[in-house]
């Protein structure tokens, strides 16, 4: 079971706990009012429990198994087609008020193979339209790749999907299409790289951080949970070099800082 079946699980688990109807299927996208909810706006249990609040006691949801044969790519990357029937997507959903909230996540490489499906490839068909030397494609992905490695935005986006749709959406209009997909699929895996070095030191200095963290401003102003998290990202992202935290690291400093917080509150003065 793969995270995004344990993630559609859970939702079956919480629909079935709280006596919500479960649909499999999700409302056509675009029809109407609709809201769409990121997963690094709000997690799956935050949004479950809106939908909870809100929601009229329905709840829709569907899992995308990936299937390349039903796409028309000449030649799928093995690495991609290795996935074949795992679940590429979730998507939930809940009405309320005559507004439908989506929420989606997406594994990594069910992007990278959107990408390649949706890239101009077909532009074969189109005679008039000179394709690119293997040399030539090449050296626009590199330079390509290095322009996304080096914006903040690509940098600070969160590790797998939402880094990927940042790079999606910096993508010059009109570049070609595999130029695209190998540069995405280049930059990201690069920034991986680099952000597990960046964070590998970063956990061994995790106590000092916490000091350092509980003496911010940032910090300071909030109180919820989610605020706290919030400003330990914001504070880690330049300490790594600009790139975002796994959630595993933001989560521990933050339960650190709570701990250092607690053990560091003078006692009431004695009257």
């Amino acid at each position: 079971m793969n995270n995004l079946d344990k993630l559609a699980a859970s939702v079956s688990d919480f629909a079935a706990r709280n006596m919500l109807t479960l649909i499999p299927a999700v409302p056509e996208r675009d029809f109407g009012p609709e809201v769409n909810i990121s997963p690094g706006t709000l997690d799956l249990l935050g949004f479950l429990d809106l939908a909870k609040k809100l929601g009229g006691g329905v709840l829709y949801l569907e899992a995308v198994a990936f299937d390349p044969d039903a796409d028309e790519v000449e030649t799928p990357p093995a690495h991609l087609v290795k996935h074949k029937g795992a679940t590429g997507r979730i998507d939930v959903a809940f009405a309320a008020n005559g507004l439908v909230h989506f929420w989606q996540q997406s594994a990594p490489w069910y992007l990278e193979w959107q990408q390649l499906t949706e890239s101009p490839s077909v532009r074969d068909e189109d005679e008039d339209i000179e394709r690119l030397s293997d040399e030539e494609q090449a050296r626009l992905s590199a330079e390509l790749a290095d322009k996304l490695l080096a914006d903040p935005g690509f940098r600070a986006a969160k590790p797998g999907g939402a880094r990927q749709r940042y790079a999606k959406l910096a993508i010059p209009a009109g570049t070609d299409g595999l130029v695209s997909w190998e540069a995405i699929r280049d930059a990201v895996g690069r920034a991986e790289g680099l952000a597990q070095a960046q964070y590998a030191q970063i956990t061994t200095r995790l106590d000092e951080l916490a000091a350092e963290l509980l003496a911010t401003h940032e910090y300071q102003q909030v109180s919820s949970s989610g605020a706290r998290k919030a400003a330990v990202e914001q504070f880690l992202i330049p300490r790594a070099d600009g790139f975002a935290a796994p959630t595993v690291v933001r989560d521990e400093l933050y339960a650190r800082a709570q701990r250092l917080a607690k053990t560091t509150k003078q006692p009431p003065a004695q009257l």
